[in-house]
């Protein structure tokens, strides 16, 4: 009698549901007798576990003895902003970017300097620089990839894997994780200092 009770209130409520409201169904066999969980029909309501949402078609359209289609409150998800729905504002984006330049800057010296070969201190000379000036010159002419990073690790809501997004922006000068990169591969290569190095201007440009 007490099931009986509870299909015709089930099927009562149909009547008034709202677009709100949303089908869950309980296993073959089963009854809804709670918001979230179903029992069996038996003299003895044992648990069949939680309800789930109704498959389409016929065999979840309407609740019966089966139970499989016993009628459930769904209640609306709260509204969750699309990742990169909103972009980072300009100082976010201008501080990362700085950021980044930083650590380009310190990871060239760490492993150019504190050990720099022939080749580097060539470049030294060349350029008039001491070797943590050229790598930071270097590093200077990757701002505009530090800026796509800079731009894509900052978006609201987002959790992306910050070497990914670092590999996006510098995979193709082996930028495989934050601060690495091949950083001579930015831009092109550094002015000659030869009138730096020895201290005079150079000769003025001669006019037909």
């Amino acid at each position: 009698m007490k099931q009986l009770i509870f299909a015709a209130a089930s099927m009562l409520a149909c009547a008034f549901l709202t677009p709100a409201f949303a089908q869950t169904c309980c296993p073959a066999g089963c009854v809804q007798n709670a918001p979230n969980q179903c029992v069996t029909t038996g003299p003895v309501q044992n648990s069949c576990g939680n309800t789930f949402t109704c498959p389409p078609g016929p065999g979840g359209s309407s609740g019966g003895a089966s139970g499989s289609g016993t009628i459930g409150v769904i209640f609306p998800r709260p509204f969750v902003p699309q990742c990169g729905a909103m972009s980072p504002s300009q100082a976010a984006v201008n501080a990362a970017t700085n950021q980044c330049v930083r650590n380009l800057t310190g990871s060239a010296i760490l492993v150019r300097c504190f050990f720099e070969d022939d080749a580097g201190r060539a470049e030294d000379e060349r350029t008039g620089l001491t070797c943590a000036a050229r790598q930071a010159a270097l590093a200077s002419q990757c701002r505009s990839r530090c800026a796509v990073f800079a731009f894509a690790s900052n978006r609201p809501w987002c959790f992306d894997d910050p070497n990914r997004l670092w590999h996006d922006s510098f995979g193709d000068i082996s930028g495989d994780v934050v601060g690495s990169a091949r950083i001579e591969g930015c831009g092109p290569p550094l002015r000659d200092g030869f009138f730096r190095r020895v201290g005079r201007s150079p000769p003025p440009r001669l006019h037909p």
